[in-house]
C-alpha cells in the first residue's frame, strides 16, 4: 500500500516505527535533513521531497493521484487544510488529517477527512487507523492500559455466541452496545452483527482483539469447507475439471470430490492423471436428481466451493424460476458456473451496498489475493432510481462501503459507475474480465419478471461465482 505522509514530527516518526514491509511512504517536510534521517532509519520510506505540503506542484510530484492514503501531519492547519483540499480533488480515497483549531473542524469536516485531535498516544492511534477502521482504541492510565471499541461483523466467528466467549485473560469486557443502547451483561445476551464491544486490557493487547475478532479471517473458500466439488456430467467435464484445478492450485484448498455421470463423463481419474494431483479425490456417481446429489455431497464431504458448467435452460423454466440462482441458495458454499475463463486476472463485482454484495467483495478481495487479480466494483443506477433517498446520496453511500473494505483489507478496488439497464451494462463490463463475482440475496422473482442476477449468470461471457449464503 502506498501512502503519503506529510510532516517530520514525531507521530510520524512513531508511526514508521511500526508499519510493516507492505507498505511504501513518500515523506513530505521544509526538514531535508530530517527527511533523509527518517529515510535512512526505516526501509517503507521509499522517496522524500523538501518543500511546502500544500503546493499542488509537489503534492503531483509525490505521486499523489496513485497513493492509498494521505496523512497530513504538519503542526499547521492552514498547510493541513490546503494539502487534503489537493488530495480530495486527485481522488484519493483515505485521507486522515491532524487537527488543532477546532474552529477549523467544519472546513475539514466538508471534505469528509478523518480527524486526529493531538496527544500523547497519535502514533498508536494512527497505527490502529491504518490497520482496521472498525476498532476503536483509547489509551488508560497515563498509556499504561487501553479501552478497545471493536464492532462484531458477519465473519467474525463469535457472532451468534454468548458474550461469555470473550472471557479471556488479557482483557475483560466492559460493555455492549446494540442500536446505541447499553445491553446489560448479566443476561448472558447473545452477540450479533453490529454489536459494539468495549474492552479492557493492558497496553496492546489490541493485537490479540484484532486477530481473534477481526483480523482473522479465512481463505476462499476455507470459510464454508475444505473441499472443492466438480460436477461431470458431458462431454465438456474437461473443461470443467480444468477450471477446478486451477482454483485447487490457487486456493486452500484440502481434498476434491467429483459428482460425475458414468454414462455421459470419462473416467475422472483417467482425467486427472496428467494433472499430478496431490489431493484426497472423493468420486462420487450421478444416482437422482442432479440438485439433491450436490446438496449430499456438500454435506458429506464438507465442500466449500462447488464447480459446474451452466444449466441447459428451457422458455418454460425461465419463466416459472431462476434455475442457477435457486440451486446456489439451496447450497451452504458459493456456486462457480464454469465458462473456462482462467487465469483469473480481473474481477468484476455488481455492487449496490447490500450485505450480500458487500460478501461478494469482500471474497473476490480474497480469491484476488490468492490468484493476484485485480478486483473492480461497479455501481449502476437505473433509469428508475428509487431508494427512498436522493440519488447523489445512495451514490456516495454505496461507493464509501467499496472503500471501507478496500480500506480493511488494504488492497486497491477499482470503482466503475455506469446508468442504466444494471444486466446490459454488467454483462458489457464483463468482456474484460474472467470472473464475476455475484451476492445473491433471494432465489424467489416476481411473475413474468426477470431476475436480475439469473440474466447475469445467463449472459456472463465469463464464469460467474455465485454467493447465496452468509455463513462465513
Amino acid at each position: 500500500m502506498k501512502a503519503i505522509l506529510c510532516g517530520a514530527s514525531r507521530y510520524v516518526r512513531n508511526l514508521l516505527g511500526r508499519l510493516g514491509e507492505r507498505w511504501q511512504i513518500t515523506l513530505i517536510d521544509p526538514s531535508e535533513a530530517a527527511l533523509k534521517e527518517l529515510m535512512n532509519a526505516h526501509a517503507t520510506v521509499v522517496k522524500i521531497l523538501a518543500g511546502d505540503a500544500a503546493s499542488p506542484v509537489l503534492l503531483d510530484k509525490a505521486g499523489l493521484g496513485n497513493a492509498d492514503y494521505f496523512l497530513a501531519l504538519t503542526d499547521s492547519d492552514k498547510v493541513n487544510l490546503a494539502a487534503v483540499q489537493f488530495a480530495r480533488e486527485r481522488g484519493v480515497r483515505h485521507i486522515l488529517s491532524v487537527l488543532y483549531d477546532l474552529e477549523l473542524e467544519e472546513e475539514f469536516q466538508k471534505l469528509d477527512v478523518h480527524l486526529l485531535l493531538p496527544g500523547n498516544m497519535v502514533g498508536s492511534t494512527l497505527y490502529h487507523y491504518l490497520q482496521d477502521p472498525r476498532i476503536q482504541v483509547f489509551p488508560v492510565s497515563r498509556g499504561m492500559g487501553e479501552v478497545v471499541e471493536v464492532e462484531v461483523t458477519r465473519d467474525n466467528w463469535i457472532a451468534g455466541m454468548s458474550v461469555r466467549v470473550l472471557e479471556d485473560p488479557e482483557w475483560r469486557l466492559g460493555g455492549l452496545f446494540r442500536a446505541g443502547e447499553w445491553m446489560p451483561l448479566a443476561l448472558d445476551p447473545v452477540l450479533e452483527e453490529g454489536d459494539r464491544l468495549i474492552l479492557l486490557g493492558k497496553r496492546n493487547f489490541f493485537r490479540s482483539v484484532c486477530s481473534i475478532l477481526a483480523c482473522a479471517n479465512m481463505p476462499f473458500p476455507t470459510a464454508w469447507g475444505r473441499g472443492i466439488l466438480m460436477i461431470l456430467n458431458g462431454g465438456d467435464a474437461a473443461e470443467v475439471l480444468k477450471e477446478g484445478m486451477y482454483l485447487v492450485r490457487n486456493t486452500r484448498v484440502g481434498h476434491i470430490a467429483i459428482l460425475y455421470d458414468p454414462a455421459r463423463t470419462p473416467d475422472p481419474m483417467a482425467l486427472l492423471e496428467s494433472r499430478q494431483v496431490r489431493h484426497d479425490v472423493h468420486l462420487h456417481a450421478i444416482s437422482g436428481r442432479l440438485a439433491d446429489e450436490i446438496q449430499d455431497v456438500c454435506r458429506q464431504d464438507h465442500i466449500g466451493l462447488v464447480v459446474m458448467r451452466p444449466l441447459a435452460r428451457s422458455f418454460l423454466k425461465s419463466l416459472s424460476r431462476p434455475e442457477t440462482i435457486a440451486l446456489a441458495h439451496g447450497l451452504t458454499c458459493p456456486l462457480l458456473v464454469s465458462r473456462s475463463t482462467p487465469p483469473y486476472e480481473r474481477i468484476l463485482v455488481p455492487f449496490n451496498g447490500t450485505a450480500m454484495a458487500e460478501l461478494a467483495l469482500e471474497t473476490a478481495v480474497g480469491l484476488a489475493e490468492q490468484t493476484g487479480a485485480l478486483v473492480d466494483a461497479a455501481v449502476v443506477q437505473e433509469p428508475d432510481f428509487i431508494h427512498g433517498e436522493s440519488r447523489e446520496s445512495w451514490r456516495n453511500g454505496t461507493f464509501r462501503k467499496v472503500r471501507d473494505i478496500s480500506h480493511i483489507h488494504k488492497v486497491k478496488i477499482g470503482e466503475i459507475e455506469c446508468h442504466g439497464n444494471p444486466v446490459k451494462e454488467i454483462t458489457a463490463l464483463a468482456d474484460a474480465y474472467q470472473l464475476m463475482v455475484v451476492g445473491s440475496s433471494t432465489p424467489q422473482k416476481e411473475l413474468l419478471a426477470p431476475h436480475v442476477g439469473e440474466l447475469l449468470v445467463e449472459r456472463a461471457p465469463c464464469s460467474v461465482l455465485i454467493l447465496a449464503s452468509d455463513t462465513p
